[in-house]
């Protein structure tokens, strides 16, 4: 019976401890992704049910960009021409983008990541759910 205890409450604490992002999961990370829903840390919830605006993120190695765009009429994309310059690092079973710019440094957490979501958590607990974007393209 204590082998059984045992074998149980090492599982529980070997998926606990388990990492929810890899670092392979991150080839998934490239691309446009638009924010579907963020999360207070006391429990509201805001749902976008449709966006023009998306991040677009090109990661190399462990260093990386993020910027915004916003999708044009035509299909067209087209950036603010801020761009935001992140590194990855691997701490405490989780992957995290620090970002440096001229004006401010900050972590955020990359809590899920497959190839059609991605959850990112910020120093204030800030919980933005993102769903890969399509743009919608209105032809003439």
């Amino acid at each position: 019976m204590k082998n059984i205890i045992s074998i149980i409450v090492f599982s529980t604490v070997a998926i606990s401890c388990s990492k929810s992002v890899s670092e392979q999961d991150l080839q998934h990370l490239n691309g446009y992704w638009e924010i579907n829903e963020v999360k207070t840390p006391d429990n509201e919830t805001k749902v976008y049910q449709s966006n023009n605006n998306a991040d677009y993120f090109v990661l190399n190695d462990q260093n990386g960009t993020r910027s915004k765009v916003v999708v044009q009429l035509d299909g067209t994309i087209q950036s603010n021409g801020i761009q935001e310059n992140f590194t990855i690092k691997d701490s405490a079973n989780a992957i995290y983008l620090n970002y440096q710019t001229e004006f401010s440094q900050w972590t955020e957490k990359v809590d899920q990541l497959t190839a059609d979501e991605l959850i990112i958590i910020n120093d204030n607990n800030i919980k933005y759910i993102y769903k890969r974007f399509i743009p919608v393209v209105i032809n003439e």
